[in-house]
């Protein structure tokens, strides 16, 4: 019976080592960095994927890791998807290698984000249940990104669930356990906004931890949550002085970092409350025109208010229009798509855990098979044993003749050891060849270091003579209207870029971007002075490029000087400076006539 459980445990053994061996894969090196600078640095890591050529790398596993990284990237730096064959190549490769699980979530995270881009926000649903199910208990970013993308897919269509306040609260203790604070703050201000005039202490315990966080981490998104904040305090607590405060410090400091127009809604009606009716038209004055549905509904609403208490008589006008506008928000709000996809992910877990559990019970079924096959082949092991003690008589007179045989055997080793010496010298002798030939090869790579200095000295002296070109930059205005565009004497700098096409990056001089701002301060009334002032919080490279964008250069020349991985890198990047950074909603023109009309403060 002893010897019985030792083969059972060997079998055990066996089937465990067969089970769980597997090295890990080792992915390049390049992508492995790509994906380290996905969080801090979405652009280089955008940059660096792209210049990674598919074909070039050698396993599925690299090719499968690059689809993913380059989807991901796309995605956090604001490039819009337009296919989902990346996603759905790496996607296919993860589900085939059960030990790429974290891969998976994120690949299944990923393809979520591509279908919501694409406009189907159910099958979105799909993929981020799907995530949600694969991620590991302990992969904590991962599984809150995935819940936290849930809700806020709910909140993107207008639509509500009942689990979409707890996908929300589990977010945010597994983004505590990895000290995101980006996502801290997101998770807080969806979850004030979800619990609304419902629940108010928890929307104001929410609203405000999101401003607390964020205060520390990011000053820009606290506006945001302070609106939100101005909105319960007017509507819920009735406390219009708090409410005003809240809207007008958005309506002085923050207008340009808040994504919503409703602070300038709640401070004008507080006004109206407080009786400053001043003050409450000067804020209806400052608002933008309505975009959406809901800035429409608080547009005229406003309005009605301001004309029931100036008795101007178009009260009921503005209360029909902001009637009708938010019955297109009540219809558009109805969104049993993404529930449906909810329930049939919830039903699709349950069928492959009743599936697996079938497995399982198959599984023990053949163990105990397995085992009672074990046990029948002992006990007719244990017969052919005392059998086999008649024979053994026998086999001591062969043993003898076997001793002789090893001894011949020992002989023949002497005569290959002998062999396997000469063989050792001949080795030797080999390697000295092969040293001499790594000498030479030492001496031809000292000769390419000396061409590549001779080349890295042409390449400066173009540089230098590139710079001097730029030096004698002026800027240029047409002749007619004080609007018209600006323009900087390019054509001798294009040309030598057109015939130098390996300069990969221009390096100008300070002095340089000293007259450049000089004189797009003098061709625009002191704009380079002013933006300088007014967003400090601009770096030297958004700086730099809103000086070149000014100057009317070129999206190839502008990523020569500020080092760009490509001219559509700086279309995006351009557009966020104005929308993003700076915080105004327009086109980089549109801003530049704000200033010269006099229209930001």
């Amino acid at each position: 019976m002893k010897h019985l459980l030792t083969v059972i445990l060997s079998i055990l053994a066996l089937v465990a080592v067969v089970t769980g061996c597997g090295g890990a894969h080792r992915y390049d090196a390049r992508l492995v960095r790509t994906d380290s600078l996905m969080r801090p640095d979405p652009d280089s890591a955008l940059a660096i994927v792209q210049a990674v050529d598919r074909d070039s790398l050698t396993s599925d596993g690299d090719r499968a890791y690059r689809d993913l990284l380059l989807t991901q990237a796309r995605y956090r730096c604001y490039v819009p998807a337009t296919s989902d064959s990346d996603i759905n190549r790496a996607l296919a490769y993860y589900r085939a290698h059960s030990g790429e699980r974290e891969k998976l979530t994120r690949a299944l995270i990923y393809k979520g984000t591509v279908m919501d881009e694409l406009g189907h926000p159910d099958s979105a649903m799909l993929y981020y249940k799907q995530a949600e199910a694969t991620a590991a208990p302990d992969d904590y970013f991962n599984l809150g990104y995935s819940k936290m993308r849930i809700a806020t897919l709910y909140q993107d269509q207008l639509s509500q669930d009942s689990s979409t306040i707890t996908r929300l609260k589990q977010a945010i203790k597994c983004f505590e356990m990895v000290n995101d604070t980006n996502y801290l703050i997101s998770c807080y201000g969806h979850l004030g906004g979800i619990y609304g005039v419902n629940l108010p202490d928890s929307t104001e315990y929410c609203l405000t931890r999101a401003i607390e966080l964020a205060q520390a981490y990011k000053p820009t998104k606290q506006y945001t949550y302070k609106s939100k904040l101005a909105g319960l305090y007017y509507y819920h607590y009735k406390d219009y002085m708090r409410s005003k405060e809240l809207a007008m410090d958005v309506f002085i400091n923050g207008r340009q970092f808040s994504h919503e127009n409703q602070f300038y809604y709640y401070a004008a009606l507080s006004y109206i409350r407080l009786g400053l009716i001043d003050s409450a038209l000067f804020v209806f004055k400052s608002s933008p025109l309505p975009t959406c549905t809901v800035d429409s509904m608080n547009y005229y609403r406003l309005s009605a208010e301001l004309a029931a208490v100036l008795n101007s008589g178009d009260s009921a006008i503005y209360k029909a229009k902001a009637e009708k506008a938010q019955r297109v928000l009540t219809e558009t709000s109805l969104k049993p798509n993404l529930v449906i996809a909810d329930l049939t992910s919830d039903h699709q877990r349950e069928g492959a855990k009743l599936k697996k559990q079938g497995r399982l019970h198959i599984v023990i079924v053949i163990c105990i098979m397995l085992l009672l096959t074990i046990s029948i082949l002992f006990i007719i092991s244990a017969i052919v044993r005392k059998r086999i003690s008649s024979y053994q008589q026998l086999l001591d007179g062969a043993r003898s003749d076997i001793e002789s045989m090893v001894k011949d055997t020992e002989q023949k080793l002497s005569e290959l050891e002998e062999q396997r010496l000469d063989l050792k010298n001949t080795l030797e002798q080999k390697d000295k060849e092969l040293s001499e030939i790594s000498k030479r090869n030492t001496a031809l790579e000292s000769q390419r270091d000396d061409l590549n200095k001779q080349v890295t000295n042409v390449i400066r002296d173009r540089l230098a003579i590139l710079n001097e070109i730029y030096y004698n930059i002026r800027v240029k205005t047409n002749i007619g209207t004080r609007k018209g565009k600006r323009m900087l004497p390019l054509i001798a700098l294009i040309k030598e870029l057109n015939e130098n096409k390996q300069t990969a990056h221009l390096i100008l001089k300070e002095s340089f971007w000293e007259k450049l701002k000089k004189s797009v301060d003098d061709e625009y009334h002191g704009l380079a002075t002013f933006v300088e002032r007014k967003y400090p919080e601009l770096s030297t490279k958004d700086y730099r490029l809103f000086l070149l964008s000014c100057a009317d250069i070129s999206t190839q020349i502008i990523k020569l000087c500020l080092d760009f991985s490509s001219a559509v890198t700086v279309s995006n990047y351009k557009r966020r400076l104005i929308k993003e950074k700076i915080g105004i909603d327009v086109k980089f023109d549109e801003f530049i006539n704000l200033y010269l009309d006099n229209k930001l403060e």
